[in-house]
């Protein structure tokens, strides 16, 4: 860990600094891009002047003679930040909370299938160091060659309807079947059904883009989907320390890593403030294409993505539309993960998979004749259901998305008492779910 870089920097050094007070990837970023435009620089001209990148003097040298508290300063870092750093870099002072942060990420670097992947690194992924943000390195836990695949985002509302769920996961199982690794960001709803869908076919990994540290993998409801990514060869990947806690201002600008890896971004189900629309807007701005899944007319969670058809967002019907946008995912129908090394991969003979998945056998069908959606079929009613849970599945079927206790109410003139039989009822026949207070036909 103690190996310079481009940079003039070990991983060691980028740890600490991400460590100070005040920092955040953005800074980190617009240092790592100075120097490294330095480093340009010297190397095309003489680079006398400039011991720091220099190979010969490199190892005898210091950064501070290269990184000063002024250069900070007009970088547009905090005063007790770049004081800070120069502390480090004159002294290598750090605070004991910051000296345990780095030796517990240090120790979970001698760790299997734990990176720390720097910009220069070859499994940086060039697309994403092309953003205007670009970080200046990610916590890589799986399978970092899983970062050099085909990719596309798939992002949308947490509290998803049944449809947004199904379209989700059947659009995330065919682009997988393709050999496309799908990107999304490990939250609930449409980024769960996102991951699940990929992971179906035990053919091509997924990554997931955290929003926290990687010693906290959020939602808990999901710790077992992440255990699968990493089984299948896939990678859970994050700019921010490892103890990083949830904390909603943190998981907006993961959405430009989303979009930043993928080749395009699907939006599957959005209202008007949903934040997927910012994952949307960073597309646009990365030059990335946006595809969007209409809905219905009468839904509050498909009006952002008619709002974005409006915009000029390619509308999908099935997974073709997304392949012919991107001439850079029309790869043959074969898995392309046989040449990644895949240690942990679970394997499934070709006999399981046809019958588990009936659609991978038509992959290769024209746009035309491929079915749009195939709906997930939902646990059938038993006889012996009562009339009033029947009738409040009426309600959620016509719905057709996530209802709450209060809606349930009013919609079905019952009393809370009832309501609560009824509920109780139907998720002990496994026909209905709550999940978050929402509940759901399943």
């Amino acid at each position: 860990m103690s190996a310079s870089n481009v940079s003039g920097l070990s991983k060691t050094d980028w740890l600490c600094l991400s460590f100070l007070s005040g920092i955040g990837p953005s800074r980190l970023s617009r240092l790592y891009t100075y120097l490294s435009q330095l480093d340009y620089h010297a190397s095309m001209d003489n680079a006398e002047n400039l011991p720091l990148f220099s190979n010969e003097e490199l190892s005898d040298t210091s950064p501070s003679e290269t990184i000063t508290y002024d250069l900070l300063i007009a970088l547009k870092w905090p005063e007790i930040t770049a004081r800070q750093a120069m502390d480090y870099f004159s002294n290598g002072i750090l605070t004991k909370e910051q000296e345990a942060k780095r030796d517990e990420s240090l120790a979970w670097l001698e760790e299997a299938d734990h990176h720390l992947v720097l910009q220069e690194d070859e499994h940086y992924p060039k697309a994403l160091k092309e953003i205007s943000v670009a970080p200046a390195f990610l916590y890589v836990e799986g399978n970092r060659d899983t970062l050099a695949l085909p990719k596309v985002g798939i992002v949308g509302a947490r509290k998803c309807t049944r449809y947004g769920r199904d379209a989700t996961f059947q659009f995330a199982e065919q682009l997988s079947a393709r050999g496309v690794c799908v990107v999304s960001g490990g939250a609930m709803g449409v980024d769960t059904a996102a991951h699940q869908g990929a992971l179906y076919n035990k053919t091509t990994p997924t990554i997931a883009v955290m929003g926290t540290g990687l010693f906290h993998r959020y939602p808990h409801h999901n710790r077992q989907m992440f255990e699968e990514i990493l089984e299948q060869g896939g990678a859970l990947i994050s700019e921010y320390p490892l103890s990083t806690s949830p904390r909603p201002h943190l998981f907006p600008p993961r959405n430009r890593i989303i979009s930043g890896l993928s080749m395009g971004v699907l939006v599957s189900e959005a209202s008007l403030k949903s934040g997927s629309l910012i994952s949307a807007s960073y597309a646009i701005q990365q030059n990335r294409e946006v595809f969007a899944l209409p809905g219905r007319l009468i839904d509050p969670q498909s009006e952002g993505c008619h709002q974005l058809l409006r915009q000029g967002a390619t509308l999908v019907r099935h997974v073709d539309d997304i392949l012919a946008e991107c001439s850079d995912l029309s790869l043959p129908s074969a898995p392309i993960t046989k040449s990644v090394n895949i240690t942990k991969r679970v394997k499934s003979s070709a006999a399981e998979k046809n019958i588990k998945n009936p659609l991978s056998n038509n992959r290769n069908q024209t746009a035309e004749s491929m079915p749009v959606l195939v709906s997930n079929q939902v646990h059938a009613l038993p006889e012996s259901t009562s009339d009033n849970a029947k009738a409040v599945i009426a309600i959620m079927e016509q719905e057709a998305q996530p209802m709450d206790f209060d809606a349930l109410i009013r919609q079905s003139k019952m009393d809370a008492g009832l309501m609560m039989q009824v509920l109780m009822e139907l998720e002990l026949y496994g026909c209905v779910e709550n999940r978050e207070g929402l509940y759901c036909r399943c």
